[in-house]
């Protein structure tokens, strides 16, 4: 009784707000730097998260705040107990009042941020309520970006007091958000970085999706309580390592692979009986919006070099260097390490190349026309679908102007390599009757401008003594809670040179295959299934969500388009799925929330159908 005085008396007089304040009709109706996905990759957009940083009323509340959250922690999962206030915004110059919640989402949360969070808290959630919004309101879920590297509070996306937002712009998905009368939901989860617990590694996947999944439960629980938004109408979005966490939410609602994990982290309506886990809350959600999703991590390296081997090659072959630093001239991202030749590379980029062919085999997708999607003709599908793209841009935006954007430097270009620099081939040719697409130009253009990762791209921890360039790659999001890192493909697998690391041929005396179908890979075998869409879009096991909108930019190198193509024809392969658009984005980089209007108008649209 004493705790509950104590918080209802702080609510009341630090923040003087009550629910049946949210529910009130209104009289009137940014950006997080990326931090690069693997490799050391410098930032390349400013328009991967939307919102802006700000403190929340805890953050500046000092020592009475942590004193209100300390108690919220020893809570159950009500929003009762949850800190309000409310901000003062202006949407499209009128004046707008947004009340929020902030709450913790689980009964036992952590505390290992690599960035702390002011309230020593990992799992907490900010619901954002503008004026206005009912039981009908859809609920906007803005899950971190990063690539599962800052997934703290302090990172989530916000509506800051005294800000000013646009519904009618293509990059503020906020003013948009609170102009139609979404709530705007937004939290703190595990990371990939993250220090341990008590020696343990336990933010190793799937701890960044478990936390996710959490969330929406939490909001679930709470739909009685919350004074708007209908909680069967959740829209998750997000960028890059974001991106692929939204595909993840949305092919793979209420799959049991994740009970355990919602269990010990004490999530909403997991419960234990006997040695199995039944679920009694949902978590499945509505419709994805994701954009350059790092998706399918295990298959990601051969992949990108399925796109990007032969442009690699003929990068070597000409010594054509892309990044220039302290007059260091480097073909790639990264200067090789040492010990590391440019013929190792190319025999690492053709086998893993050879093993996307086979996986894509593998998955029994059919392209458009009803044919199997194999090896053979996936760089045909790719090819078509951004022609299809540039004849879309075309009809819109006209010659000159496609032309012209030949001319400008890309966003987080390391070089710039234009129409008239010497050896310059044109990759697109438009006259009033036709258009002409190189695509191999177009690579080599783009690996020109923007330096290729490193071979593998994302898992070459083990390759190389610790300390080089491969200690910073996803290798940390798999492994056992005993290790920080793993070794997640086969080829990283075998070449493992790291003793005592508890992967590799080397410490385990086994191959990659034959680890995986161990007892001691399970954990492995599992995390690589739980951190990618394919599975569950391609078994349909699970409850997928019904709408679908992604983009990958046609400038964007930190992840393949081969990849991307794959994640297309696998949502568009669903009987689950009721619509979808998917697809590349004109000279778009690494980067998202750039057409806010198209997606969210086709959204609308396609759910009215």
């Amino acid at each position: 009784m004493k705790k509950m005085m104590i918080i209802l008396l702080a609510a009341v007089m630090v923040f003087g707000m009550t629910a049946a304040a949210y529910a009130a009709p209104a009289e009137n109706a940014d950006a997080q730097e990326s931090q690069g996905e693997s490799a050391g990759d410098p930032g390349e957009s400013d328009q991967e998260s939307a919102g802006e940083p700000g403190d929340s009323p805890q953050e500046s509340a000092g020592e009475a705040g942590e004193d209100l959250y300390a108690a919220i922690t020893a809570a159950d999962l009500s929003m009762s107990d949850s800190l309000q206030s409310e901000l003062n915004v202006t949407v499209d110059g009128a004046a707008l009042k947004v009340s929020v919640f902030e709450d913790c989402y689980v009964l036992n949360p952590t505390n290992l941020a690599s960035k702390p969070n002011a309230s020593g808290i990992d799992q907490l959630v900010s619901v954002y309520i503008p004026e206005g919004a009912d039981k009908s309101s859809p609920i906007l879920f803005c899950v971190n970006n990063a690539g599962w590297l800052m997934n703290s509070y302090s990172g989530r996306t916000t509506v800051k007091d005294g800000s000013s937002y646009v519904s009618d712009s293509d990059t503020d998905i906020v003013g948009y958000a609170l102009a139609n009368k979404y709530l705007i939901v937004s939290y703190g989860a595990r990371s990939r970085s993250d220090a341990p617990e008590d020696g343990k590694y336990v933010s190793h996947a799937p701890a960044t999706i478990t936390d996710t999944k959490a969330v929406v439960r939490y909001l679930r629980y709470n739909k009685e309580e919350l004074p708007a938004g209908d909680t069967d109408k959740i829209i998750i979005t997000g960028t890059s390592g974001g991106g692929a966490l939204s595909a993840i939410i949305g092919a793979s609602g209420n799959s049991p692979d994740f009970y355990e994990s919602l269990y010990a982290i004490g999530a909403a309506g997991v419960e234990k009986d006997g040695d199995a886990y039944v679920s009694t809350i949902n978590d499945d959600i509505y419709a994805v919006v994701a954009y350059c999703p790092i998706n399918d991590l295990r298959e990601a390296d051969a992949a990108y070099e399925f796109t990007f081997g032969s442009t690699r090659g003929r990068l070597v072959a000409e010594n054509a260097p892309c990044r220039v630093k302290k007059d260091v001239t480097s073909v790639f991202n990264n200067d090789l390490p040492e010990g590391y030749t440019y013929q190792a590379m190319l025999a690492a980029s053709e086998m893993l190349a050879a093993e996307y062919a086979a996986y894509v085999e593998s998955l029994g997708l059919v392209n458009e026309d009803g044919e199997p999607l194999t090896g053979a003709n996936l760089e045909a599908e790719t090819i078509r679908l951004i022609e299809k793209e540039i004849a879309a841009t075309l009809a819109s935006d006209g010659i000159d102007s496609m032309l012209q954007d030949l001319t400008v430097k890309l966003q987080g270009a390391s070089a710039e390599y234009y129409p008239g620099d010497e050896g310059w081939e044109d990759w697109l040719i438009v006259d009033e009757d036709s258009v002409t697409f190189d695509y191999q130009e177009y690579l080599y253009w783009l690996c020109r401008n923007s330096a290729l990762k490193m071979v593998p791209a994302f898992s070459n921890m083990g390759i190389h003594e610790e300390g080089s360039i491969s200690s910073q790659n996803e290798d940390s999001l798999y492994g056992t809670e005993d290790f920080a890192y793993s070794a997640f493909n086969e080829y990283s697998w075998d070449n493992d040179a790291v003793a005592g690391n508890g992967c590799g041929i080397d410490d385990t005396g086994m191959s990659f295959t034959e680890y995986l179908a161990s007892e001691e890979g399970a954990v492995l075998a599992m995390q690589l299934k739980m951190t990618s869409p394919i599975p569950y879009l391609v078994s349909g096991e699970a409850d997928i969500a019904p709408y679908w909108y992604v983009r990958h930019g046609m400038a964007d190198r930190d992840t393949s388009f081969n990849l991307q193509t794959v994640l297309f024809t696998a949502i568009s392969n669903s009987k689950a799925v009721a619509a979808h658009n998917t697809g590349f984005a004109w000279l778009k980089t690494h980067s998202g929330n750039y057409d806010i209007q198209e997606a969210f108008g086709w959204l609308n649209d396609a759910v009215s159908e």
